[in-house]
């Protein structure tokens, strides 16, 4: 009898510690549980400190892209029970095609607002070669000036001054060279470098607690949080359109979304935030997808494995 007894409250306590643990929310707004299965899911809900940059990164998308297919406008504003879709639907490419002409015929998914920065055009220029007014709504089939008139050579009389083959080799040069210009994140030394065989999406530097972490380059700060836990404290620093770089595992966060930063600005402490040992984890992303960030930090120097 008094084993029973004692068997009882036993159960009791084990009972109580289970119903806990399947009460106890999530710590990310995103389970990192898509990249084990190998398959994006169809759908996002999105979480209380999400942002579009964010998701995008956890799924290894475009964030144009993943704008386009939910219709989202600049600046990317998201709300908290929002369902992304994470897939283009029927009508949807995953790529708009490329522009050769003067025009852009408007696609399933398009906002102007996408439309500017996939191309690289002011927005409002876009809306004034157009003559479209705010809420600047654009309708499937719709067809958009990309030059003003003017540069065009549409007013009589007026031709386009032609772009001489020197000019256009400077310009190809200078793009190269901005491409390749981003400094050195962290004095540390290199502990592990890129290996898309080996899954490792960025290069690793070694330090203390507290080392300073800096810009690679000019740019806006697009993500400042703890959404995604792999990553720790994690910055993300939109550059151009198709470029952006991460900073992972900080111990403390130094700039907020929507601050623009320079080239060497520290943004970070260094620290060990979601992984076992104090480094940065520096990624570089074109297009939503990692890519080898030596081929921007040419010149860095150190071991790596």
């Amino acid at each position: 009898m008094r084993q029973i007894v004692a068997i009882i409250p036993l159960f009791v306590v084990v009972s109580l510690l289970v119903g806990c643990s399947s009460s106890r929310p999530s710590l990310s707004p995103v389970s990192n549980q898509t990249h084990l299965i190998g398959e994006i899911q169809e759908s996002y809900t999105v979480r209380t400190g999400d942002s579009l940059y964010m998701i995008a990164m956890e799924f290894d998308l475009d964030y144009l892209d993943l704008a386009r297919w939910n219709g989202i406008s600049s600046p990317y504003r998201i709300h908290k029970g929002q369902k992304l879709r994470l897939h283009p639907n029927s009508s949807q490419s995953s790529k708009p095609q490329p522009v050769t002409g003067d025009y852009y015929i408007v696609r399933p998914g398009d906002t102007l607002s996408v439309i500017a920065e996939r191309l690289n055009i002011k927005m409002a220029n876009l809306a004034r070669w157009n003559s479209l007014k705010s809420p600047y709504q654009i309708h499937v089939g719709q067809k958009l000036r990309l030059r003003s008139a003017l540069s065009a050579g549409q007013i009589t009389g007026v031709k386009p001054k032609p772009i001489s083959k020197s000019s256009k080799r400077i310009t190809a040069v200078s793009r190269s060279s901005a491409a390749t210009s981003m400094g050195r994140p962290s004095s540390g030394k290199i502990i592990k470098r890129y290996s898309k065989e080996r899954g490792v999406t960025g290069v690793e530097f070694g330090g203390r607690e507290g080392d300073p972490i800096v810009a690679a380059g000019d740019g806006k700060v697009v993500y400042s949080g703890t959404g995604l836990v792999r990553y720790g404290k994690l910055l993300i620093i939109k550059h151009d359109n198709n470029l952006l770089t991460a900073y992972a595992h900080n111990s403390q966060l130094q700039v907020r979304e929507g601050d623009v930063v320079k080239i060497g600005q520290q943004i970070a402490a260094m620290g060990k935030s979601g992984t076992d040992r104090v480094k940065l984890h520096f990624e570089v992303r074109k297009n939503g997808k990692p890519v080898d960030p030596m081929r921007y930090l040419a010149k860095l120097s150190g071991s790596g494995r």
